[in-house]
């Protein structure tokens, strides 16, 4: 059947077009006058249709009226391709019922048209043509083979059609036209939810308010559940909850509250998120850090099993460039997150030559400056690299923050964080509580991250679902390999790519031009001027720790530990009161927990830093961290109390209590323990090893140390040091 044009639900009528009529159903316009129009109904039989028997004449022009008439095209194509198909379909099938002919009329018939017994020249009843129609449909039906797998699957009872549904089409038909035939399914609108008892709605809702992120989802049953045991205790009765409307309506509360944790928290922070970008103007200006857990496994060589780490980052929030990045054992302490601030201040290099790539290179402290040989550019080409190729050095540019943007984690409020920055003049930015996206740029760089991290085995995936089952059974890399992955990534791909949070243009109007990070961060060098951060060798010992202790004959006691070097501490034993501090004849050391068989001492004869060493440190292989040290301690004393850790004998009983703890760790918590240890001291040596050097480079070792007592005992010359 040719389609009907509809036009804001006008028909327009011309002669050879058919239309429906409530008279004679579809017709043939024959002709068309002032009186009305002449038609050819489905039998031939000819008729005059006075206009007002159409309807009401809106307008005529040249001889074509345009007569008023539902607008059936708005619904007709809202609905989907099948139901429009099946309703055309059953459109087909009653008009053969009633004239014999597919299309409506004898004009149009199709080849074998009209058959038996379909159409008024056979004189069969419409009840009979309905029955011998459904036995047709029913044979066709039993020859698809798709309708009759939908059957064996259970999808539908049966394939047969009955009698008295296709009576129902043509009864349907004669009530409505074509709007009738359609699946009353298809245009019903959506359930309203008035059906249900309000005081069921209000309850439900407070449950699903509830779940904000911060608590655990669970099924929309047990919603159910605890709505209708909520109403119960509040002493409700007859709530009405119908079953299939109460389901649809715990389901759209669910897709509007998010299915998952992470959906939920990030639906509920949309009321207070910001709407605009930080005015972030220079670089340094705002420096963002935040830790989380790295979506790869590590493995650990000591004891060959595959473990979780964390990954902190500082990123500064004007250029984005990632000034500093390091991989720490689970749950990082305030010591790690004061030394990625230690990484913030240093200037980094990476040299890459062919397919040899160093790692970060500390830029370290110059003993002199040589403008021989140096050659002036035309353009101030500072930190961005050749993007022709990838060889060459790579440069990580160093910052002293204006103000730190963090989280409330416990590693961020501890008091060691808190005092280093204010000692270097640093302002701590929290976010609001519970508000994790208020630190948004350092939250989108871990979703950016993304692309470095798998492309290295031992990728576990955002979640647990998405987890493969041999995934700690590749061959993983270890956290120093992962973090130097993780710089090479940096530094080789996202410094270089184009951000689409950089976008430069003269004006709103022009086209904007997309940045990389350190282009971002040279372009602002041209209004601020180099901002380059001094550097000092021992720039580290002011990120750790101060322990006061006295010296003694045999050294200086911390931890149940003796420490002890006769070339750093002998010409202090014996310093009067107040020549460290005004109260006693205490002296500062420098303490890393990271690392406990070594403490620092700085000689104020030399300006120096020197390594004092435990006595125990040659005689043992365990990871001597604050952690390890604690529990071995704890051990002892669980033996015999606290007289077993006497001076002369705690260095033996802790190597003895070392050896049996890293020996054969039973407890998984003691395992754990052991690669965070491990892990932390193989950090503190590198970092450490890196301010020694630099130190050597700037003040070197003294051959002949001046003494301050007079004594004729004077210590051992240490002849290996002399040429």
């Amino acid at each position: 059947m040719k389609a009907i044009e509809m036009n804001d639900g006008r028909t327009t009528l011309a002669e050879g077009e058919r239309v429906m009529t409530k008279k004679h159903g579809v017709v043939l316009i024959v002709a068309i006058d002032n009186d009305g129009v002449e038609v050819v109904d489905a039998i031939g039989s000819l008729d005059r249709m006075a206009w007002d028997e159409i309807s009401t004449a809106c307008e005529v022009v040249t001889g074509e009226p345009a007569a008023t008439a539902e607008a059936l095209q708005p619904m007709w194509d809202a609905l989907d391709e099948n139901t429009r198909e099946a309703t055309i379909n059953k459109l087909e099938i009653v008009l053969e019922i009633k004239t014999g002919f597919r299309e409506g009329h004898p004009t149009l018939r199709r080849d074998g048209e009209p058959r038996f017994p379909y159409g008024p020249t056979f004189g069969m009843s419409i009840n009979q043509r309905c029955t011998r129609m459904a036995q047709e449909l029913t044979e066709a039906c039993c020859s698809d083979p798709t309708l009759q797998r939908r059957v064996e699957d259970g999808e539908l009872q049966s394939s047969s059609i009955s009698a008295t549904t296709v009576r129902g089409w043509v009864r349907a038909y004669h009530r409505g036209g074509l709007c009738a035939l359609i699946d009353g399914r298809k245009v019903r609108p959506s359930r309203r939810w008035e059906v249900i008892d309000p005081r069921y709605r209000d309850v439900a809702t407070k449950m699903f308010d509830a779940l904000d992120g911060d608590r655990s989802t669970v099924a929309n049953r047990e919603i159910h559940r605890r709505t209708l045991l909520e109403l119960k205790q509040t002493g409700a009765q007859n709530v009405v909850v119908p079953q299939r409307a109460t389901s649809q309506f715990l389901a759209s509360l669910k897709r509007e509250r998010g299915k998952t944790t992470r959906s939920q928290l990030s639906r509920k922070l949309r009321s207070v998120s910001g709407t605009q970008s930080y005015p972030a103007i220079r670089p340094g200006q705002i420096v963002a850090i935040d830790a989380t857990r790295a979506d790869n496994l590590v493995y650990d060589p000591l004891s060959g099993r595959a473990y979780s780490v964390e990954v902190l980052t500082a990123i500064d929030i004007a250029t984005r460039v990632v000034l500093a990045l390091r991989v720490v054992p689970r749950s990082a302490n305030g010591i790690e997150a004061g030394l990625l601030l230690y990484d913030v201040l240093r200037p980094f290099s990476m040299a890459i030559n062919g397919t040899s790539i160093s790692p970060w290179r500390w830029a370290g402290v110059p003993g002199q400056l040589d403008l021989s040989n140096l050659i002036v550019r035309a353009d101030r080409r500072l930190i961005v690299p050749d993007f022709s190729t990838l060889d060459g050095d790579h440069l990580i540019p160093s910052l002293r923050p204006e103000a730190i943007r963090c989280d409330w984690g416990s590693i961020f409020v501890s008091r060691l964080f808190r005092e280093l920055l204010q000692s270097l003049g640093i302002d701590l930015l929290l976010n609001r509580g519970g508000k994790a996206n208020d630190n948004a740029f350092v939250e989108r760089w871990f979703e950016t991250i993304q692309r470095g991290l798998q492309q290295i085995p031992g990728y576990k995936g955002r979640s647990v679902a998405e987890r493969g089952r041999l995934v700690a059974e590749e061959p993983l890399l270890t956290a120093r390999e992962l973090q130097d992955h993780l710089r090479h990534y940096i530094g080789t791909d996202y410094h270089r790519a184009p951000h689409t949070g950089l976008l430069l243009s003269a004006n709103d109007t022009e086209r904007r031009a997309r940045l990389c990070p350190l282009e971002m961060f040279d372009s602002m060098l041209e209004f601020t001027g180099r901002i380059d951060v001094p550097q000092s060798p021992d720039l580290i010992y002011q990120f750790l720790p101060i322990r006061w202790g006295t010296i003694g004959h045999d050294g200086v006691r911390f931890f149940n530990m003796t420490y002890s070097s006769p070339a750093v501490l002998g010409p202090y034993r014996n310093v009067p009161v107040g020549f460290f501090r005004p109260q006693d004849r205490a002296a500062p050391f420098h303490v890393d927990p990271q690392d406990l068989s070594r403490i620092w001492f700085r000689d104020r004869e030399s300006g120096r830093v020197e390594e004092l060493k435990w006595r125990g440190a040659d005689r043992t292989d365990a990871p001597m961290s604050m952690a390890i040290v604690g529990h071995a301690c704890a051990l002892i004393r669980n033996r015999g109390g606290n007289h077993v850790l006497k001076r002369d004998s705690a260095t033996q009983l802790i190597l003895d209590q070392l050896g049996e703890i890293t020996s054969a760790p039973k407890r998984p918590a003691i395992r754990r323990k052991l690669a965070a240890a491990a892990m932390r001291v193989d950090q503190a040596t590198i970092d450490h090893g890196e301010a020694q050097r630099a130190q050597d480079v700037i003040t070197p070792r003294s051959k002949s140390r001046p003494q301050h007592s007079q004594s004729l005992r004077q210590p051992w010359p240490n002849y290996l040091d002399e040429d």
